[in-house]
């Protein structure tokens, strides 16, 4: 009688672990109800008219980025950033124009390495002479499924879609000011992804001695920590606590300065949700990517509206991520324990060592920042 109570107190134990765990997992690591909203959702465009406005956009060749462009209705200057050629992309939207019989934007195509800080600091220069910037939205990424390095020496998912976009936002920041037919304050977008979830086991060791950002990326042992598949992910984790903690300093830094209101630049993410584009394309011959892809993939056109209106909304959504039709998304859990808070601080600390050392221009943003 004794051996039967303890085997049915074990499976009861065992049963209350295996609930746990799964539940852990779709919290954690698959919160499949984000894929499984944004696969059926349709959003469209909030905002009618840019009129007057002034739009930049990095990876304007890829595929979200080419479909925002074309969003912008009525915008008076567009600037198209990326690696690739943008002028078909320029001549397509003045043919649309003309189609429909409205005013073509003033079309800038200017180019930019994402490999090289010396690329995007040429850029920033660039970015000081408009005189207006109302929206900026960063799509600019890569998805990297053999491991590479950089010319800075940094894994190239890392330097592309982490440092040299942290290093772009930096730029732009002092820059972002509302045209004169614009009473909203500007917004500045950088891209996320549902890959920060599977990434996120890996994201820990914040104890370890030396570089956590060198820690997440290295290559001399192979463990989960280390696998290429999770380098995206974690590259768009340390992009999101880098968003976080620079929306929370631009707060801070506004009032310091005796302005207790919203702020007067808006700091977003955006996520567009999956899509089949060039970028995901390899993942057809990887069977457990391809399955999640396909759970949640819908046309990567509704995931550039998603971003242009993450890009477009008010003062309110300040620090927030943003999905389809402006609707908020909460931070993953990870990022909201103690835990994370340490990880954020970590990684806000050492990226900017990392981009004074080798961006000194960029010094004078951060000390900016450092009013709060």
């Amino acid at each position: 009688m004794a051996s039967t109570t303890w085997y049915a107190v074990l499976v009861a134990v065992v049963a209350v672990a295996i609930v746990a765990s799964i539940r852990y997992a779709l919290a954690e690591v698959f919160p499949y109800w984000i894929l499984k909203g944004q696969k059926h959702s349709r959003p469209h465009v909030v905002t009618e008219s840019y009129a007057g406005k002034t739009i930049l956009i990095t990876g304007a060749h890829g595929a979200f980025g080419s479909r925002a462009a074309k969003m912008f209705k009525n915008a008076d200057t567009l600037v198209l950033i990326d690696l690739l050629d943008c002028t078909a992309l320029k001549e397509e939207i003045e043919a649309e124009c003309d189609a429909a019989s409205t005013k073509r934007p003033n079309v800038l195509v200017w180019t930019v390495n994402m490999m090289s800080y010396a690329s995007c600091a040429e850029l920033g220069r660039k970015i000081k002479t408009l005189k207006s910037l109302d929206h900026a939205l960063l799509t600019a990424g890569i998805l990297s499924f053999s491991r590479r390095e950089s010319p800075e020496g940094w894994e190239t998912s890392m330097q592309v879609n982490y440092l040299s976009s942290a290093l772009l936002a930096l730029f732009i920041l002092p820059v972002l000011k509302s045209s004169a037919s614009n009473p909203n304050p500007p917004v500045l977008t950088m891209t996320t992804s549902f890959g920060i979830y599977p990434a996120s086991p890996t994201m820990s060791n914040t104890s370890r001695p030396g570089s956590y950002l060198k820690h997440i990326t290295r290559k001399d042992r192979f463990s989960l920590a280390q696998m290429q598949e999770h380098m995206y992910g974690k590259s768009k984790i340390c992009l999101l606590y880098f968003a976080r903690e620079l929306a929370a300093r631009v707060t801070a830094a506004q009032q310091a300065n005796g302005k207790m209101e919203l702020p007067v630049v808006t700091i977003t993410s955006g996520d567009p949700g999956p899509a089949w584009t060039g970028l995901t394309q390899p993942n057809q011959e990887k069977l457990v990517p391809r399955l999640i892809q396909n759970y949640g993939s819908r046309d990567p056109q509704y995931g550039a509206t998603s971003l242009v209106n993450s890009v477009s909304v008010g003062a309110e959504h300040h620090g927030n991520i943003l999905t389809d039709n402006m609707k908020s998304l909460p931070h993953p859990s990870f990022m909201e324990r103690a835990s994370g808070q340490r990880y954020q601080q970590r990684v806000w600390d050492e990226t900017r060592q990392e981009l004074e050392a080798n961006a000194p221009d960029i010094k004078a943003v951060y000390a900016t920042l450092e009013a709060c």
